[in-house]
């Protein structure tokens, strides 16, 4: 009677679902139909999340964390649903693809609810970590959440019917800017967008276009940008990188449609990938804010006349005669922010030494950007205390990444990571904003970590730009931008494949930057694999070109003398209490009046 005490002296009116998008911090809808919508505002200092689930059905809702594959089983779920004006909210975890069982728990807090014009509204919270080993934790990076509903009510807790209406989506609860904070009034606009070409049919195309940029006649700075993509495309546009871009280009036809930038020969703008990065996005990325003490600068005497767009087509069901114009939209202002943005990529070299093998449950790769490298950059920036300060990142790996996370070590002491994604998703790829900035200062490493999943593969997994080879990188946004720094800070494990080779297969030959292994007809025994993985986890040293050190390329792989702690859990041990009866703790009263009355009648009771 004491937990139906407490929840019946927190009952709550009903939710007003006309006001969320004012109410909440963010939003997504969840289907392509727009039959639900999720939205939510973070509490970071008392570590919960406020959701509010709106649903185009007056039957019960479902909404839930999955284990990071989209699927029903192994999801943390709430279903709820109004009756008889009042409203419904019941924990539950789905143990296989069956009705999921009520939890013993209940650590989700209903806290509104309606029911009009044919739609029903659940607002409810919960903490990131509620301690319950059948709840999901909410953490940074990507949450795949699943959602369900279906056209009526329960007749009771456990006489829930199939679901009518599913689906699952990736979205980043926790990484995400309050946009509704900004002010954009007197922001201009400029597109840098393909000009109706016809995608390829092959399954993975890169096209480049050059792009001249508006006249600006004094300094501006970039404060947002967005995608644009032509309608009916949104399944093949796939993401993409918008590069500053030096040079004479009084060619016309450079200004023209552009071209495949991989298969065109002496591809004439190849050198426009050695400046900096000016936007990134991937599927299902939304629009990107720089913060408010910086923007990304255009309209000054150095800058770049023209820029180079660079966007990845995925087409697997080779489509023809598909016309495309997606690219980005620039927003811009004349009113000058206190610093200039800059984007920088670490990670793993994209070379043919990079593989991973087949049938493998989990291959580690890393990347490494060592201190020699922009120790001059950093010690010249504008910050007082020198260095740069990384805002947001961009998590890039292709079909087998499954994992992606970068460390920052400072003399050996590994500091807190600058980005993470456990549950990444090659189909959602959005820029996570960090919740501390992290100051990278002069003698700083940073290195770069990607965990795959190859059981699907037979050969060898090679880097490379094809959807179906892998990629592991990290596109940090940071200020003050570092001036005449390379964009890039890249690594290779050189020596490890090259004594793999020597050691078991002797006749392949390779040179320096080659990897015979690969097109080899090798049979990946497990001997094979160990060895390999073995020779990467020993390796001592690695290869990058440091445009600081131009004759050097080895460098020793940084030590970590001091690594993080692990993160403290404020859980205690689990009570072995019951947890209160459905009926009585998920029930939410319409009218405080009736919550007093529950109180008083308890004590008369009593």
């Amino acid at each position: 009677m004491f937990s139906l005490m407490l929840i019946a002296i927190s009952a709550l009116v009903p939710a007003n679902g006309a006001d969320l998008s004012a109410e909440f911090a963010h939003e997504a809808v969840l289907d392509s139909y727009e039959k639900m919508k999720l939205f939510w505002t973070v509490n970071w200092e008392n570590k919960t999340v406020s959701f509010a689930v709106q649903a185009a059905t007056t039957g019960w809702v479902g909404f839930g964390i999955s284990s990071g594959n989209g699927n029903m089983a192994g999801s943390d779920m709430v279903i709820g649903w109004v009756k008889d004006s009042k409203g419904y909210l019941t924990d539950r975890f789905a143990d296989a693809q069956s009705c999921p069982p009520l939890d013993k728990e209940n650590n989700y807090n209903l806290t509104g609810f309606e029911e009009s014009e044919g739609k029903t509204v659940l607002r409810f919270s919960r903490k990131f970590d509620t301690c319950d080993p059948r709840d999901r934790k909410i953490e940074e990076g990507t949450t795949k959440v699943v959602f369900s509903y279906h056209v009526e009510d329960p007749t009771s807790e456990d006489d829930v019917k199939k679901h009518t209406f599913r689906g699952s989506k990736s979205i980043l609860l926790l990484n995400n800017m309050d946009k509704k904070q900004v002010n954009e009034i007197g922001w201009k606009q400029f597109y840098v967008t393909n000009r109706n070409i016809t995608i390829p049919k092959k399954r993975t195309t890169y096209w480049c276009s050059l792009i001249q940029l508006p006249e600006f006649k004094s300094k501006h700075h970039i404060t947002k940008f967005e995608p644009y993509v032509t309608p009916g495309n949104e399944g093949i546009v796939h993401h993409l990188l918008v590069y500053e871009c030096y040079g004479n280009f009084s060619n016309a036809t450079l200004h023209g449609s552009g071209f495949d930038c991989h298969e065109t020969p002496n591809m004439p703008l190849g050198h426009c990938y050695g400046y900096s990065v000016v936007a990134a996005w991937a599927v299902g990325g939304t629009a990107f804010y720089y913060p408010p003490k910086a923007g990304y600068p255009v309209g000054t005497s150095d800058s770049p006349r023209t820029l180079l767009l660079e966007l990845h087509y995925d087409n697997p069901k080779s489509i023809e005669g598909r016309r495309d114009s997606s690219g980005v939209r620039f927003y811009y202002t004349s009113h000058l922010r206190e610093y200039d943005a800059g984007i920088m990529s670490v990670g793993e070299d994209i070379t043919d030494l990079a593989i991973i093998p087949p049938k493998q449950e989990s291959w580690l790769t890393v990347g490494y950007c060592p201190k020699e490298c922009y120790q001059e950059d950093l010690q010249a920036t504008k910050l007082p205390e020198k260095g740069i300060k990384v805002f947001a990142a961009l998590l890039h790996t292709h079909l087998q990444g499954r994992a992606t996370w970068t460390k920052h070590v400072r003399n050996g002491i590994e500091l807190p990571e600058i980005a993470r994604d456990d549950h990444y998703d090659f189909n959602f790829q959005d820029i996570q904003v960090l919740r501390e900035e992290a100051h990278i200062k002069p003698g700083d490493d940073l290195i770069h970590f990607c965990k795959y999943e190859t059981m699907d593969r037979d050969k060898l997994v090679q880097a490379g730009i094809s959807t179906t080879q892998e990629m592991c990188l990290n596109y940090m946004f940071y200020y003050p931008r570092m001036v005449n720094a390379t964009a890039y800070c890249l690594s290779t494990l050189r020596k490890p494949v090259h004594d793999f080779v020597k050691e078991h297969f002797p006749s392949l030959k390779g040179s320096k930057w080659s990897n015979p292994l690969i097109g080899a007809n090798i049979s990946w025994t497990k001997e094979l694999v160990s060895d390999l993985r073995k020779k990467f986890d020993e390796a001592e040293t690695f290869s990058t070109y440091c445009p600081a050190r131009p004759n050097k390329d080895t460098y020793p792989i940084p030590k970590i003398t001091k690594p993080l702690p692990p993160r403290q859990s404020n859980c205690r041990e689990q009570s072995t209490t019951p947890a209160p009866s459905v009926g009585d703790a998920f029930l939410v009263t319409t009218s405080y009046s009736t919550a007093i009355s529950l109180f008083i009648n308890y004590f008369v009771l009593m």
